[in-house]
């Protein structure tokens, strides 16, 4: 799969509220909350010239009190060079924020499931045990992040429980004919005992069961756990994506 249709479909997986096209760009603003939906998505031809295209961006985020910031696709590390509008935004001191992450997608029917005996749940829409548990960066969520939970075609929301407590919680997603894996959370007490994996396969298994034969997460390139997990449980590498924030 080319990197630019599969950025397309994970947009609509997590879709901010606020957003406009500039040609085939997306921009995106959701009161800050996630680099994903208060960037731009620069993919396709934005119907203006590259530095036009980037004031345009930056005339459009400024005034929604945001930074103005661009998601940027590309390629794995020790792949081809930077594509010109990572060249662009670097030459004018657009700053890399930290926290790139990998895109991993499947094949469905590759991933490892877990027993059937495991204690799971799959609400329609989070519960307050859900959202207390789920941590966007170590922090309590914000307002508007029960409406990004609840922005794709369709979503549901997985919990595994023990003694009557929710110790592992995950979203799936499904649209534009791929699943995807978002918010997989683990509560502290219960690491290192397989639930990570567990929740993966469950969620996966959903998706399957709705008709979805690809699949996709992102992770950030430093949580290497979380990497060696997904690995295990059959996701591979695609690509890799970073944000630029403009200079104040």
């Amino acid at each position: 799969m080319q990197i630019d249709d599969i950025e397309r479909a994970a947009a609509l997986h997590w879709q901010a509220p606020d957003t406009e096209r500039l040609g085939e760009w997306l921009l995106r603003a959701a009161a800050g909350f996630t680099g994903r939906a208060n960037s731009a998505l620069p993919v396709g031809d934005p119907g203006l010239p590259l530095s036009e295209a980037v004031a345009a961006v930056t005339d459009w985020y400024r005034p929604r009190g945001l930074p103005p910031m661009i998601a940027v696709p590309g390629v794995l590390l020790g792949g081809s060079p930077p594509n010109s509008l990572e060249t662009f935004l670097a030459e004018r001191a657009w700053v890399s924020r930290p926290g790139p992450a990998f895109v991993m997608t499947a094949d469905v029917a590759d991933i490892r499931l877990p027993a059937a005996d495991t204690d799971f749940r799959l609400d329609p829409e989070p519960d307050a045990g859900w959202l207390a548990l789920y941590r966007y960066r170590g922090q309590e969520l914000p307002p508007i992040a029960r409406t990004m939970l609840m922005s794709a075609p369709w979503q549901a929301f997985g919990s595994i429980r023990r003694d009557g407590r929710q110790v592992a919680v995950g979203r799936i997603s499904i649209g534009a004919g791929w699943a995807m894996i978002t918010a997989v959370e683990v509560d502290p007490s219960s690491r290192r005992q397989g639930l990570g994996a567990a929740i993966t396969g469950k969620l996966t298994a959903a998706a399957a069961a709705r008709g979805a034969r690809r699949i996709q997460l992102q992770v950030e390139e430093t949580n290497a756990p979380a990497v060696a997990l997904y690995t295990r449980c059959g996701f591979k590498l695609s690509h890799r994506y970073h944000y630029r924030i403009a200079p104040a």
